[in-house]
This record gives C-alpha cells, sequence and structure tokens, in this order.
C-alpha cells in the first residue's frame, strides 16, 4: 500500500512539474511596455501602487546599463541595473540561461543589455521574473 502510495505521488510531482510548471519563452512574446530601467524604476520610486497596478504581471522589455550580473547554486542568473542595491533586477531562470550562455558569459558592468521578462512588483528593487536577453550588448 505505500508503495503505490509513493507511486501515485511521483506521478502526481512529475505532471505537475511537466505541464504545470511555466516553461514560457520571453523572448518569442511581444512586451506590453517597452522602457529605460532607470525610468522603471523612478516610476515605482514615485508611486509604487500605482506602478505596480500599471506593470504587475506585464511583459517588460527594458533596457538599461548592467550594474552586476550574478549566477546562483541553480544556474539562475539575475542582472541589475540603475543600482546593486536598488534598482532592476532581471532573472533569467536556469534553463534560459543554458540557452543563452554565450550572451550572458559576454556581459560586463557597464555594458547597455535589454532584457524581457514579467514584472513582480518591488521590493527592494523591481523585480522582472522569467527573463531573457534580447538581442547583443554594446
Amino acid at each position: 500500500m505505500v508503495f503505490l502510495g509513493i507511486i501515485a505521488a511521483a506521478a502526481v510531482g512529475t505532471y505537475l512539474y511537466v505541464f504545470r510548471t511555466d516553461t514560457t519563452d520571453m523572448s518569442r512574446l511581444k512586451p506590453d511596455f517597452q522602457l529605460d530601467a532607470a525610468a522603471l524604476f523612478k516610476e515605482f520610486e514615485s508611486g509604487e501602487a500605482d506602478a505596480t497596478a500599471r506593470y504587475g504581471g506585464k511583459i517588460l522589455e527594458v533596457r538599461g546599463k548592467v550594474e552586476s550580473k550574478e549566477a546562483n547554486e541553480w544556474g539562475n542568473v539575475t542582472i541589475t541595473f540603475v543600482d546593486q542595491l536598488f534598482g532592476v533586477t532581471c532573472t533569467i531562470d536556469s534553463l534560459q540561461a543554458i540557452k543563452q550562455a554565450d550572451e550572458i558569459k559576454a556581459i560586463r558592468q557597464g555594458d547597455s543589455v535589454t532584457v524581457k521578462g514579467r514584472c513582480d512588483g518591488m521590493l527592494t528593487d523591481v523585480k522582472l521574473v522569467k527573463c531573457a536577453l534580447m538581442g547583443g550588448t554594446r
């Protein structure tokens, strides 16, 4: 009986992971807004509730100067614009990071890059998730 329970739990877990995980490729979606990272941050800083109502859950294409780029132990890459403490952070999940490994590797502090992702609002910084790099660096 326990064995059947384990098999059923594994089957349900596999189903949820495969069919319910958001694997949307942001690079293929049309952005709701195209903005400069500094302007986006300024909008949130001056009126977080209004900015969240406008941009929250929307697909944003954001261009800015890279302040930092960091990878975590799970392979997710975070690119920060504006300021390392208070700015715009764009997280590229590990699957997208593998697809764009060469482009990500080429990014240096001070480069101007464009990313597209879903806006999850603001904590200490404006959060974009499920991001993809758009085009090369300058």
